[in-house]
C-alpha cells in the first residue's frame, strides 16, 4: 500500500493525478451547490405559495370536518386551525348586504398573514392575529355599503359583533378566488351563535395543516382514501392553477439547470480520465516488465482512485456548499423572502454524481490500462487500442441514469440525451467534411492559416472528439439562455403589466353605462362586457353525460358543472379562431376543452339552460389566453340562443393603488354589484416570478463557469500534441507570431464549427423542451445563429491559446526535452 501512495504522491507533483482531482472537486461542487440551492429555492417557493394558501395543506368540503381528522392532526403532531365560509346577509342599522363571512379557529393563518387597516381603503399591515370573540373584521367596501366604521355594531343572524379593524386581505382568500361578495371575517366561537347555518345552506368547509412534509405526506396517505366527491386535498404548488404552473414551470428550468450541471461534470471527468490513462502508458508498461500482474495493478489503481474519490468529495462537497451559501447571499438583498436553511440530505447528489462519473468513465479506462501488452507501449509506432467507443457508450448510460433519478423522471434526460446523440452525428459529418476541405484548400502550407487548418484534418479524431466538447458545451450555454429567456418572457406575457386586477359581476344591462360613466371619471379602462347564462352540457352526440361517465371519474372539467355561457358576435381579446365559422349559428368551444373532452367540429352538445333543452352543434374551434386576466369562457353560444334567457353581465378591469379608493367608493352607489379584486395574488405572483429572474440568472451563471472549466479540460487533453507541433516548427525556424496565428485559426475553426452545430442542436432541444417539458408555444430563436458561432470564435480561441502559451514563452529545445 505504501509502494501505492507514493505513486500517486508522485503523480500529483507531476499533475496527472492533480488533473483528475480537479475536474473530480469540479464535479461534485458544481452539483452540489446547484442541488442545494434549487433546494432552497423551491423550499422558498412553497412557503411563499403557502402564505396564499394561509397553510402547508388544506382540505376543502362541502360537509363540515370530521373531528378525526383533526384528531389525526394532533396525534401527528401538525398545526391545525378551521376556516368556514359561506355568503350570508349583514344587517347594520337600515343598511343590508349579502356577504362572504369566513369564520375562522384559534391559530388562523397558520401560513401568511392578515394586512388589516384602522383607515377605510388603506394599504394595511401585516398581522398574524384574528378577531377575538365579538369582533368582526371587515373589508372596506363592504364597510361602505352598511356605512360603518370602526367601533360600529354589525347584525349576523342573531349574534351582534363590533367592526374593530378593515380587512384589506386575507391570506386564504386565493384558494376561494370567486367568493366575488365583499368579505369579512370572524372568530368561529361566534359562528354557532348566529345560526345562519341550517339544513341545505351552501358551505365551505376547510381543514387547515401545517408541519414537516414528512408527516405532512403521512397525514396525506391516510386521509386521501376517506374523501369522497365533495373533498378535496389542497397543496400549494397544485397544478391548475395560475401560481401552482408557474412553480412547476420554475421547477422544471432547475431541474433542467442541475441536469446539464450533471452532464457537463460527466464530460469533464470523461477528459481527465482520459488524459490519465495515456499519461499512464509508459507507467504500466514499466511495472509489468518488472513483473507487477495485472491483478496488482488493479488493485493498486482502485486504491488510488478510492483515495482521490474521498479526497475530492469531501473537496467538492465542501465548496459546493460554501458556494451556494455565497450565492444565497448575493440573492437575499433581491429577494423579499428568505431563504430556508440547505438540506444536508441533498448532498448524497453531489457525492453520487462524483463516484458514477469516476465509476463509468475511470474504471472501465484504468481496467483497460491494466491488461496493455508491455510491448505494444514501449514499442515507438505501437498502437494504443482502446475501445473508447464501449467505455464512453458505459458512461453515458451510467450518466443517463444519474440524470433520471436527479430529475425523478425520463423526459428531460432523454431530451437532453436525444439531442446529445443528434448533434454527435452531426458534428462527426460536418467535422468530417470541413476538415477535409481545409486539408485541400492548405497544399504546401506556409502562411499560418494554413497550418492551422492544415491541423484539423492532421489530428482528425482528437479534433473531432474536442469538436464534440466543444458544441456539446456551447449547445447547453445555448439551450440555458434560450430557455431562459423564453420562459421568463412567458410568463411576462402571462402577467402582462396593467393585467386586469379586478372583476365585475352581477352586473345588470341597465347599470353598465352608469358603471362605465364612473371608470371614465377615475381614467379606469374596462373590458368588453360580456353577458353571462348558467347551464350545464347533459349530453354529448346524443350520449348523456351520466353514460359517458357512469362513475363520475374522468369525467372532463366540460362535463363536470355548471358553466359559465355567453354570447357575442366577435372573437373576444385573447380569443383566436383555429378551425370553422365563429358567425355559424352554434356553439364555439375552447380548443383544450374540446380536446380534454374529445370533441370535434360537427360533434351535437345538449344544454340544460334554466330547466330548458337546448342541442347545438360545434361550429367553430378557438384558443383563449387566460392569461390575459380578460373575461373568456369555455363556450360561446349564438345570440339568438341566449337572449330569451335572463343574463347579468361581467368585465374585468385594471385599478392602480392610486385610484383603489375613489374606485370602491363610486362603487359604493352599486350595492347588487360583487367585485373580486384579484390584485393581491397577482402581486404575490408577480413577486415570486421576479425572485424566479434573479434566481436563474444565479444558476446560468453556475452553469457557464463549470462549462468554462470543461471547455479547459478539454484543450488540456490534446495539449501535448499542439506543443510538440508548435516546438518543431519554432525549432524549424517559425516565429512566434506564426504559431500564435496557426493556433488561432485552428481553435478559431473549432469554435466556429462548434457554434454553428450547437446552434442546430439547441434550436431542436428548445422545440422538445417548450413543447414537451413547459407546455409552451414553440418559437424560433434567431439569436442563437449569432451568438452560437461567435461565442465559439471568441471563448473556445481564447481558452485555447491560454493553454497553449507555453509554447510561445519557452525555448524550443527545451520544451522538447518535456515532451
Amino acid at each position: 500500500m505504501s509502494f501505492t501512495y507514493r505513486l500517486m504522491l508522485r503523480d500529483l507533483r507531476s499533475g496527472d493525478l492533480l488533473t483528475l482531482l480537479l475536474a473530480l472537486i469540479i464535479s461534485v461542487s458544481t452539483v452540489t451547490s446547484i442541488g442545494l440551492f434549487i433546494d432552497r429555492l423551491q423550499l422558498s417557493f412553497e412557503q411563499e405559495s403557502a402564505n396564499l394558501l394561509a397553510a402547508d395543506r388544506l382540505i376543502r368540503s362541502d360537509d363540515a370536518i370530521p373531528n378525526i381528522w383533526q384528531t389525526k392532526a394532533d396525534d401527528l403532531g401538525l398545526k391545525h386551525a378551521q376556516r368556514t365560509s359561506f355568503t350570508t346577509m349583514m344587517f347594520a342599522g337600515d343598511s343590508l348586504q349579502l356577504s362572504q363571512l369566513s369564520a375562522v379557529s384559534e391559530g388562523y393563518p397558520l401560513k401568511g398573514a392578515y394586512l388589516i387597516d384602522d383607515t377605510l381603503f388603506g394599504t394595511g399591515s401585516a398581522s398574524t392575529g384574528m378577531p377575538v370573540q365579538g369582533e368582526i373584521w371587515v373589508s372596506s367596501r363592504l364597510a361602505s355599503l352598511l356605512n360603518v366604521t370602526i367601533g360600529d355594531q354589525i347584525e349576523v343572524g342573531d349574534v351582534t359583533l363590533t367592526v374593530m379593524k378593515y380587512l384589506v386581505r386575507d391570506p386564504g382568500s386565493s384558494t376561494s378566488a370567486f367568493a366575488i361578495s365583499p368579505r369579512a371575517v370572524m372568530n368561529m366561537v361566534d359562528l354557532a351563535a348566529t345560526n345562519v347555518i341550517i339544513p341545505g345552506s351552501r358551505v365551505r368547509y376547510s381543514l387547515l395543516l401545517a408541519g414537516e412534509k414528512s408527516i405532512l405526506d403521512q397525514y396525506e396517505a391516510w386521509v386521501m382514501p376517506q374523501l369522497n366527491e365533495g373533498q378535496r386535498w389542497q397543496t400549494p404548488t397544485q397544478r391548475g392553477e395560475r401560481i401552482g404552473d408557474t412553480i412547476g414551470r420554475a421547477e422544471s428550468f432547475l431541474l433542467l439547470a442541475g441536469t446539464l450541471a450533471v452532464v457537463m461534470s460527466g464530460v469533464a471527468m470523461a477528459l481527465a480520465s482520459a488524459r490519465f490513462v495515456k499519461r499512464h502508458l509508459m507507467q504500466v508498461a514499466i511495472l509489468k516488465t518488472l513483473g507487477a500482474t495485472p491483478q496488482l495493478l488493479g488493485k493498486m489503481f482502485l486504491q488510488q482512485l478510492l483515495t482521490l474519490f474521498v479526497a475530492g468529495a469531501v473537496i467538492g462537497l465542501v465548496i459546493g456548499w460554501g458556494i451556494q451559501e455565497i450565492i444565497a447571499s448575493l440573492l437575499s438583498g433581491l429577494m423579499s423572502t428568505t431563504l430556508p436553511e440547505p438540506s444536508v440530505s441533498r448532498l448524497w447528489l453531489g457525492a453520487t454524481t462524483g463516484l458514477i462519473s469516476m465509476l463509468v468513465f475511470c474504471l472501465p479506462l484504468i481496467s483497460h490500462l491494466t491488461k496493455i501488452s508491455p510491448l505494444s507501449v514501449l514499442q515507438p509506432n505501437a498502437k494504443v487500442e482502446l475501445n473508447t467507443f464501449v467505455i464512453y457508450l458505459i458512461g453515458f448510460i451510467g450518466l443517463y441514469g444519474l440524470m433520471c433519478v436527479y430529475t425523478n423522471g425520463f423526459l428531460l434526460p432523454s431530451i437532453m440525451t436525444a439531442a446529445i446523440f443528434g448533434i454527435a452525428l452531426l458534428v462527426a459529418g460536418m467535422g468530417w467534411l470541413a476538415f477535409k476541405l481545409g486539408r485541400s484548400l492548405t497544399s504546401g502550407a506556409t502562411s499560418g492559416w494554413q497550418i492551422g487548418l492544415a491541423s484539423l484534418y492532421r489530428r482528425l479524431v482528437p479534433n473531432l472528439f474536442q469538436l464534440l466538447v466543444f458544441t456539446l458545451i456551447i449547445m447547453l450555454t445555448l439551450i440555458l439562455i434560450g430557455v431562459k429567456s423564453s420562459l421568463i418572457a412567458d410568463w411576462q406575457q402571462q402577467l402582462p403589466e396593467n393585467a386586469p386586477n379586478h372583476y365585475l359581476f352581477n352586473v345588470q344591462a341597465n347599470q353598465i353605462e352608469q358603471i362605465n360613466n364612473e371608470t371614465h371619471k377615475l381614467n379606469v379602462q374596462t373590458s368588453d362586457w360580456f353577458p353571462m347564462v348558467r347551464g350545464r352540457v347533459t349530453a354529448a352526440n346524443g350520449v348523456t353525460v351520466q353514460s359517458l361517465y357512469p362513475d363520475d371519474k374522468g369525467e372532463p372539467e366540460l362535463y363536470e358543472r355548471e358553466l359559465n355561457l355567453t354570447w357575442s358576435d366577435t372573437l373576444g381579446k385573447g380569443n383566436e379562431l383555429v378551425s370553422g365559422d365563429f358567425s355559424a349559428q352554434g356553439l364555439s368551444i375552447e380548443q383544450r376543452v374540446a380536446k380534454e373532452a374529445k370533441l370535434t367540429l360537427g360533434d351535437q352538445l345538449t344544454l340544460n339552460i334554466g330547466g330548458n333543452i337546448m342541442t347545438l352543434p360545434i361550429t367553430s374551434v378557438r384558443t383563449v389566453d387566460w392569461g390575459s386576466m380578460q373575461p373568456n369562457f369555455y363556450l360561446i353560444l349564438p345570440k339568438s340562443a341566449l337572449e330569451n334567457y335572463p343574463a347579468n353581465f361581467v368585465s374585468s378591469l385594471f385599478i392602480d393603488d392610486a385610484s383603489a379608493q375613489p374606485f370602491y367608493k363610486a362603487m359604493s352607489q352599486f350595492p347588487t354589484v360583487s367585485i373580486l379584486n384579484v390584485g393581491d395574488i397577482l402581486k404575490q405572483i408577480q413577486s415570486i416570478i421576479g425572485q424566479l429572474s434573479q434566481a436563474i440568472q444565479l444558476v446560468l451563471f453556475c452553469i457557464l463557469s463549470a462549462g468554462a472549466l470543461v471547455l479547459l479540460a478539454s484543450v488540456r487533453s490534446t495539449l501535448e500534441e499542439r506543443l510538440e507541433e508548435g516546438a518543431l516548427l519554432r525549432v524549424l525556424g517559425a516565429k512566434s507570431s506564426l504559431v500564435r496565428q496557426a493556433l488561432f485559426v485552428e481553435f478559431g475553426a473549432l469554435g466556429f464549427f462548434s457554434g454553428l452545430i450547437a446552434a442546430i442542436g439547441a434550436e431542436m432541444c428548445l422545440y422538445g423542451l417548450q413543447v414537451f417539458v413547459f407546455n409552451a408555444d414553440a418559437s424560433f430563436h434567431p439569436l442563437l445563429w449569432l451568438f452560437g458561432p461567435l461565442i465559439g470564435v471568441c471563448v473556445i480561441s481564447t481558452i485555447g491559446i491560454f493553454a497553449s502559451r507555453t509554447v510561445l514563452k519557452v525555448p524550443p529545445m527545451l520544451l522538447l526535452r518535456g515532451l
